[in-house]
């Protein structure tokens, strides 16, 4: 190959590079501002990526702020004795979101509630999507799991991020691990 044309390979290979960084950057950035954007109405809210959020009950506003930055669907972990699910449901439907309720006892998760979760976060018409719960403890199992099986992430990546998240949980934490064990085993 020509000097000339391995030069030109090589420019367009780190303008390329830096193109992409740069993208992803911007990106980063967007998602800073949705998340304290939602931060005073959705404690602990974390935007993960372009599909996912996370956080605690969303009060005040929160779900009209999290439909006007593109957001089409809400899950609750939370139980039908922790809130009104109806009343819930009406609020996010009234911003032309979707509303999901996986009502999940933190102390007995259940792994078709996992299998239901997974179901909800393949369909990508229902991304970008809030996933929440009273605290983000029983996202933060539900996340990891997602991450694990779905995404491919290591077990102690999806972990760290689920703490993060706002797992704190062992009895979740052993759940998630189960649940990721089982799938693997079933997977060879």
């Amino acid at each position: 190959m020509k000097p000339v044309a391995l030069l030109f390979l090589f420019l367009s290979f780190n303008l390329a590079v830096a193109s992409a960084a740069e993208s992803a950057a911007a990106n980063r950035a967007r998602l800073d501002k949705i998340q304290q954007t939602l931060s005073t109405e959705v404690p602990r809210v974390l935007c993960l990526d372009d599909d996912f959020a996370t956080g605690a009950q969303p009060v005040g506003d929160a779900y009209s702020k999290a439909a006007a930055n593109g957001f089409r669907s809400v899950v609750s972990l939370r139980t039908p004795n922790e809130l009104d699910v109806a009343r819930e449901r009406a609020k996010v439907e009234s911003v032309k979101m979707r509303y999901f309720n996986i009502p999940v006892i933190s102390s007995a998760p259940q792994v078709q509630q996992a299998d239901e979760f997974l179901r909800l976060a393949r369909d990508k018409s229902n991304h970008p999507m809030l996933v929440t719960c009273a605290s983000a403890n029983r996202v933060g199992a539900f996340m990891m799991i997602l991450r694990v099986i779905d995404q491919g992430w290591s077990e102690e990546k999806a972990l760290q991020e689920a703490i993060r998240i706002g797992l704190s949980s062992d009895k979740l934490k052993r759940f998630a691990q189960d649940y990721i064990a089982s799938h693997q085993r079933n997977a060879q």
